[in-house]
């Protein structure tokens, strides 16, 4: 997979840079629209990427859905073709890719803004607006739904400013650029890594979905963290029994046996006989859960006790997930 993102302000022949470039290297070109009606069909959600007011996620959660949607869609489309991305926040989501190229295309306003009044037929006074609108817009949906600002010159390989280039003088600096890194020669993934991918990619989502679950669903407040309730949807899934914290294990006392510290692991599995914890992403937190699972196991050596984290859980969904495709007539 290669991918080109191509992050542009309004005006400044952005857009057609990269239909042409794509166009030029054979690339599958991705739009904020193509990304949205996706969205809208695969989840039934109406967002929209081009950032205005009405419709772009203003929590956090929902921008952190949000990300993870585009995250999610753009992700299936790498890993079947080279792409081209325009705008969708593509110099975020693939930001460690190595066979990824990130280019910025800018131009002073003024010049933004006659390049909007010959193209749009509209007065300097209404293009300059029209930019001013657009670009307070699209900042406003990086902000929410990326929390980052297209603007820091360390998202981009190539920062191009149009004012004084053509649209095809810009198109073979990318060009050239693509060829340089070599981002064409990076060939398509095993079948495996697609899987593996795909999987983990939805399991984000699926965890970011399960948050608002638990945000807009009171019955479902018996679960500390969303994490929980995404365990315990996987643990159903597979018609494995589950108890939540059960049972509380005391851990130290002072002299007078009085109970100073305790812990109550998130799950008992009974027909395994296994409690299991899981962890989040705080490393503060995780540090202090494998304290606390190492002092269970030294006081109460006969219990068994897994501590599951992020990796863990997705690693244990890929193998009955792998396990099912190869032998689909097997029951769990």
């Amino acid at each position: 997979m290669a991918i080109i993102t191509i992050s542009h302000q309004y005006g400044s022949g952005g857009e057609t840079v990269g239909r042409e470039v794509a166009v030029r290297l054979g690339f599958e070109l991705i739009t904020p629209e193509r990304v949205s009606e996706i969205i809208s069909e695969r989840y039934q959600l109406d967002y929209s990427l081009k950032g205005e007011i009405s419709h772009t996620p203003r929590e956090r959660e929902s921008g952190k859905l949000f990300s993870r949607l585009i995250s999610a869609v753009l992700a299936d489309m790498a890993l079947l073709n080279h792409l081209v991305i325009l705008e969708c926040g593509g110099q975020f989501i693939f930001r460690s890719f190595p066979n990824a190229l990130h280019v910025r295309i800018t131009a002073p306003r003024e010049a933004r803004a006659r390049h909007v009044m010959q193209a749009e037929s509209v007065s300097m006074e209404d293009a300059l607006h029209k930019v001013e609108k657009q670009d307070r817009s699209h900042h406003r949906f990086l902000r929410s739904t990326f929390r980052c600002s297209s603007e820091i010159p360390e998202h981009y390989d190539l920062t191009i400013n149009t004012a004084s280039l053509g649209i095809s003088q810009v198109t073979e600096l990318v060009l050239a650029a693509a060829r340089a890194k070599k981002v064409e020669t990076y060939g398509m993934v095993s079948n495996e890594t697609v899987e593996r991918l795909k999987l983990r990619n939805q399991i984000r989502l699926q965890r970011t979905l399960t948050t608002l679950s638990l945000e807009h669903n009171p019955a479902l407040n018996q679960f500390a963290h969303p994490s929980e309730l995404f365990f315990s949807r996987l643990m159903d899934f597979y018609g494995i029994r589950w108890e939540y914290e059960p049972r509380t294990f005391p851990l130290r006392f002072d002299e007078e046996g009085n109970i100073l510290e305790a812990f109550s692991p998130d799950f008992y599995l009974p027909d395994s006989d296994l409690y299991v914890e899981l962890t989040t992403m705080k490393q503060s937190l995780v540090t202090r859960k494998n304290r606390k699972v190492r002092m269970l196991r030294e006081r109460y050596p006969e219990i068994k006790i897994q501590l599951l984290y992020q990796k863990d859980l997705e690693d244990l969904i890929f193998k009955y997930t792998a396990r099912k495709l190869v032998n689909p007539g097997e029951v769990s």
